[in-house]
């Protein structure tokens, strides 16, 4: 038999692993959303951005960054800082939730 100590050491063992699970879930449904959204964001920027090219006045075939500006090399400067910027917010997105997960780990080890 245990004693009352061992059964609330159990039962406190026990929520914490139920918490764990649960973010665990919670985490695996954000990353999946967040999958599905930048999917469709790609996919509506993609259908997009002819339809722009060919509406804008001026803008000739084959072109397409240029649409950012009436100067080609303004255009591909301008796309390639956006990629950029792109890169350094997904980067500092992925090192701040890394961060967050370890926090959450010495948060239930303790």
């Amino acid at each position: 038999m245990r004693t009352n100590e061992e059964r609330i050491a159990a039962m406190h063992a026990r929520a914490a692993e139920l918490q764990r699970e649960k973010r665990k879930r919670l985490t695996r449904l954000t990353g999946g959303i967040s999958i599905v959204l930048c999917l469709a964001l790609v996919v509506a920027l993609a259908v997009w951005m002819p339809q722009l090219s060919v509406a804008l006045p001026g803008t000739p075939e084959g072109m397409s960054a240029s649409i950012f500006s009436a100067s080609g090399t303004l255009g591909y400067i301008v796309v390639a800082l956006l990629a950029f910027l792109l890169g350094v917010s997904v980067t500092v997105f992925c090192l701040r939730l890394k961060k967050w997960r370890e926090d959450q780990d010495k948060e239930d080890h303790i």
